[in-house]
Parts: structure tokens; sequence; C-alpha cells
């Protein structure tokens, strides 16, 4: 259930910043302008930078890096906000893990803070740590209210299954707005615009995408996950499945086809990003979502949404 102690601290400004994901802007662009594109309907102005770079959290992850390496890059990139006076939105579940935990260890360790300080210093940058940082999911929560009175494509008749991912619910389990065990929230913010919710078993399981089971052991441990969640989605019949994590995306749509390939089943169920889901039910432009990105087709799904009275009486009107 949600904490709403921690709900009341999530401040929504006018304008954020929002840190572009490497796996969301490469792989799925379409989260990108839906975010932008979403937040806007939402009135938040999404302000972004090109001098951005990676949270670092694909090296850490992979090893090939030592955490205290790469944690000027992430001071870097804070301080390129704080110039900005805005706080942070993030729609990676990696990149807030990286984000919020370096800086609340540069904020809690002064002589660290210091030593990272003068590296920035080379580049005319300080890290001072006055501004905060937001999993899109908990921004999105936070409005949920003036989502529901925005829909304007109502997802009526539609059935999506979520997932959570294992640094949302493993790794903020003391400071994330919802209960690890039993979380909630996307769930309500699909009800909000319409939906119905597939329960299934698996939905709070790792999606497999564990980098360091992805790339340093050639998926041998990764596909089983990921074969585990759709089995468990079978029953459920969902119409898609809606995620927090770009990564997690990368993972449930492309290992779909790896596993329909390898003749270990059959499995075509689109998966689309918080963002993209909204973006749907708030009026977005279908083009701008970028459903042509994704390796599973969204083609069916599409013409099941556009035959549903709800969507039809929206636009025909």
């Amino acid at each position: 259930m949600p904490r709403q102690e921690l709900i009341d601290k999530v401040k929504v400004s006018d304008r954020m910043f929002l840190f572009k994901p490497c796996v969301g802007s490469n792989k799925y662009p379409g989260l990108i302008t839906s975010a932008i594109e979403v937040f806007k309907k939402l009135d938040v102005e999404l302000v972004t930078s090109d001098e951005q770079t990676c949270c670092g959290g694909f090296l850490t992850f992979t090893n090939v890096a030592e955490p205290t390496s790469t944690m000027p890059a992430v001071a870097r990139n804070l301080a390129l906000v704080e110039e900005m006076d805005l706080d942070t939105v993030t729609l990676c579940n990696g990149c807030h893990t990286f984000l919020t935990e370096f800086s609340h260890f540069m904020n809690d360790r002064p002589p660290v803070k210091k030593v990272v300080n003068v590296i920035l210093s080379m580049i005319g940058r300080e890290y001072k740590g006055s501004k905060q940082v937001y999993h899109g999911l908990e921004v999105i929560y936070k409005l949920k209210q003036r989502i529901r009175e925005r829909v304007v494509r109502p997802l009526t008749g539609m059935r999506f299954a979520t997932h959570y991912g294992c640094h949302y619910l493993n790794g903020f389990k003391n400071t994330a707005i919802d209960d690890a065990n039993m979380p909630t929230v996307i769930e309500e913010i699909i009800d909000a615009c319409g939906g119905e919710i597939a329960t299934y078993d698996e939905n709070r399981t790792c999606c497999g995408t564990g980098l360091t089971q992805v790339i340093l052991n050639k998926e041998e441990l990764s596909l089983p996950h990921t074969k585990m969640k759709f089995e468990s989605m079978k029953s459920a019949e969902p119409d898609a499945v809606v995620v927090v994590c770009p990564y997690c995306l990368s993972q449930l749509d492309r290992m779909q086809h790896k596993l329909t390939s390898r003749r270990a089943g059959e499995y075509h169920t689109p998966v689309m990003h918080l963002v993209q889901f909204l973006g749907l039910a708030l009026g977005v432009d279908i083009e701008k979502l970028g459903f042509e990105a994704h390796a599973v087709d969204f083609r069916p799904f599409l013409k099941k949404l556009k035959e549903q009275p709800a969507f039809a009486e929206v636009s025909d009107g």
C-alpha cells in the first residue's frame, strides 16, 4: 500500500529536469517523447540537456568500474541540474538508484563530497546536493487525480499486467512511496485511466535483465527468469505489460522474440513504459509513443484498443 508520509514529500513543480536514460534514449526513444508530451498535458514542463551523460550505472553493474570512479559523473550530472534550479525526474530504476544513492553517499560524507568537488572544479562545476531526485513513478502518482480528470482515451476493456523491477522494490524498501511486498501504485494509475488489472503471481520478481547475467553469463541465467514471468502471465491474459524501467522494458520486450525463436514457447505480449501507457490515455499522438521501436508488434494491441466502445466514442467525438 502507498505510504502517504512519503508521498507528501514528493514536490511537483511546473518545471522539472528529465534525466534521459541510456536505454530509453537509444533503444526506445518513444519514452522521451512520451514523457515530455504526457507531463505537458499534466502542466509540468520537462527540461532536458545535451550536456547530460549516462548515470554511470551500466559500468558499475557490469563490474567494469568501481562505484567511486563513477561518483564524479553522478555529481557532474546533478550539478548540471542544480545550475538550472530544478528537481530531477528519472524514468529508469537504474538511473534513480545511482543518482539517489550516490548523492546520499556524498551528502552524508563531507570528505568524499569535498574530493568529488575538487575533481569537478577542473571543469568549473560544483555539486551542492541542494535538489531532489524523484522516480517518475512517484511524480506521476502524485498527479494521479489530475490524470483521472484529464483522460481523453479511456482504456476501458483493456487488461494490463504490471512489473515494478528489482531496483524499485528491493533497492528502496525504506524510501519508496510504495510497499515493496504489496505494491499498488502502478495498478492505481492504470485504474485511473480506465484499464483493468491482469494479476499474476510473478509480478514482483526480476525480469531477468540483471546486467551481470545478461552480459557476463550470456543470458543463461537471464532467460529463465523472463520465461517464468510470461508463463505466470498466461492465465491472466493481459493485453500488455506496463513497466517503469527501460531495462525491464528491453528484457521483457526483446527476449520474448528470443524465447519464441528458440521454441521455448510462444510469447507475443506488448510491453510499454508507464509514460507510454499514459500517453495513450491522455491523448498523445500514437506516433509519438514510439511503439514501432518495440520488438513485439503493437498493431494487434492498438487494433483491439480502437475497437473498444469507450475509445471509439472519444475518437468519433
